[in-house]
């Protein structure tokens, strides 16, 4: 199961804590607890580091990235009461109340979380201690995964205690006593999180020194704050030193004073003495709630960057739609490609098969042009034998007629025609010059018509006197009666009636 790290590099004494977290309990795996050299500066930090990586590796410990602890001393930490504001807006405030209220450096590393009350706890150090705690790693060759204070993992370990159970806003506290020896710390924590918090150096590792600040740490907690309900207190630390702190505690305050030796939360098969906050931090980080990190702390956001990056994802946003138009209408084109080759060879392979059915479409409409093309010429003839002035003066004595164009033509809507003009040449015998002369007359009365006579004049017939031989064209078609609106295709009346009869 993969491991976390926790390392705690004090002024004279190192302590780490390798365990598995998961579903939010910690399963403590190795604990490592030495004493710096005492030949090793405090600013040396790549002496610093190798000591850290040595003892590491001693222990079996190894991961790449680990959650690193910076002084107390060196830290400001205090809690805000902040106006109700935008989340944008919350670290430029919390960093002007830190200036204001804490007199830290301008260019203090300042982080912050928020409360339950709408306020935050606030912790500034100085940029030179977070550079430390890097270039320490980087001499140990372990990354830098969160930067925090063992005061957020001892209030997360007794924020959880059993006397400490309850709602938000609870009165019930629990005090917990850090002695690391390397300083010590007093944490009053409650359901609610973080209430109060004092921390101070120890000069050594005396362990009465340190049960003397532990005194002074509570009653001035008491002084400052005297309505905050405690309702127990553990001691944290080496065993004899977190024992003799209880002792001197449950005097003082009369209240329960335990040695924490155990936690619901954290699983250990050894004793973690002065390890348990790094214990708290681990179980902190995985509860998914806000925390102090220092190594990337919350920043007020630059409304500039803000604009170029919603730029860049406009510009990115339309940069895909066009790749991903681009993609789609290529494999469309190709789609589309295949398909017209296909259409054209099948076309290539249907054009000579069209062009035969083409030219029986067109014989067929050809002989059904032919068909339908046979003038009334049985119509004709009894439409002109009514143009005989008497008709017992007349007599028809022969009848010709046959169609002018002997040729069907396409149209222009494309159907098939024939031109419908007819030529008669029709033979009669009248009884005198003037009944002939009367038929002729009739007859080119008749627009529609034009006439002209093919005999010469003074021939005799066989049945009356007078032959008359009568040449008559119809543009229009065979000569039968027609409605008086019919059109027809007429020539020059005048000319036909003047010139072409004699």
């Amino acid at each position: 199961m993969k491991t976390q790290l926790a390392i705690d590099l004090g002024h004279r004494h190192l302590r780490a804590v390798e365990a598995s977290v998961e579903r939010g309990r910690v399963a403590v795996v190795r604990t490592l607890d030495v004493v710096i050299p005492a030949d090793v500066a405090h600013d040396d930090h790549a002496a610093r580091g190798a000591v850290v990586a040595a003892a590491l590796k001693a222990a079996g410990m190894g991961a790449g990235r680990a959650t690193w602890t910076v002084f107390r001393e060196r830290a400001a930490v205090k809690r805000l009461a902040l106006p109700a504001a935008d989340a944008s807006d919350l670290p430029g405030m919390v960093r002007l109340a830190m200036q204001r209220e804490s007199a830290v450096q301008p260019d203090a590393v300042i982080d912050f979380m928020p409360t339950a009350d709408g306020g935050a706890w606030a912790v500034a150090v100085p940029p030179a201690d977070v550079a430390a705690v890097r270039a320490v790693a980087d001499a140990a060759r372990i990354g830098v995964g969160r930067i925090a204070l063992r005061t957020f993992g001892t209030a997360a370990l007794a924020a959880t205690l059993p006397a400490a159970e309850g709602t938000a806003g609870s009165t019930t506290a629990v005090a917990a006593i850090d002695l690391s020896l390397d300083g010590l710390e007093l944490v009053v924590a409650g359901a609610d999180g973080l209430r109060a918090t004092r921390g101070v150096a120890v000069p050594d590792d005396e362990p009465q020194h340190a049960v003397t600040e532990a005194r002074r740490s509570w009653t001035a907690h008491r002084l400052q704050q005297p309505g905050d309900a405690v309702a127990r207190a553990v001691a944290i630390g080496p065993a004899d030193v977190a024992a003799a702190a209880a002792d001197a505690l449950a005097a003082d305050t009369k209240l329960p004073v335990d040695v924490l030796d155990a936690h619901p939360d954290v699983q250990s098969a050894a004793p973690l003495g002065a390890c348990w906050p790094l214990c708290g931090l681990l179980l902190e980080s995985a509860r998914r709630a806000p925390v102090i990190d220092l190594a990337s702390p919350r920043r007020t956001p630059d409304m500039a960057v803000r604009r170029r990056m919603r730029v860049y994802a406009a510009v990115a946003v339309v940069g895909i739609a066009y790749a991903v138009g681009w993609t789609l209408g290529k494999a469309d084109r190709g789609r589309i490609e295949q398909q017209r080759a296909s259409l054209r060879a099948k076309a290539d392979e249907a054009t000579p098969e069209w062009r035969r059915f083409k030219r029986d479409e067109l014989r067929a409409r050809h002989l059904d042009a032919w068909a339908t093309s046979q003038p009334a010429w049985l119509d004709s003839l009894l439409y002109l034998n009514g143009f005989a002035p008497d008709p017992a003066r007349v007599v028809l004595a022969g009848w010709n007629g046959q169609a002018v164009e002997d040729e069907v033509v396409a149209a222009k809507d494309g159907g098939m025609r024939m031109a419908p003009g007819v030529r008669i040449v029709m033979d009669a015998e009248t009884a005198d010059r003037a009944t002939a002369d009367a038929l002729r007359e009739a007859l080119l009365a008749n627009r529609e018509l034009m006439v002209r006579s093919n005999s010469s004049e003074g021939k005799a017939g066989r049945r009356l006197p007078v032959a008359v031989e009568l040449v008559i064209d119809s543009p229009a078609g065979a000569p039968v009666e027609r409605p008086a609106n019919g059109t027809a295709m007429r020539g020059s009346p005048r000319t036909a009636r003047t010139g072409d009869v004699r």
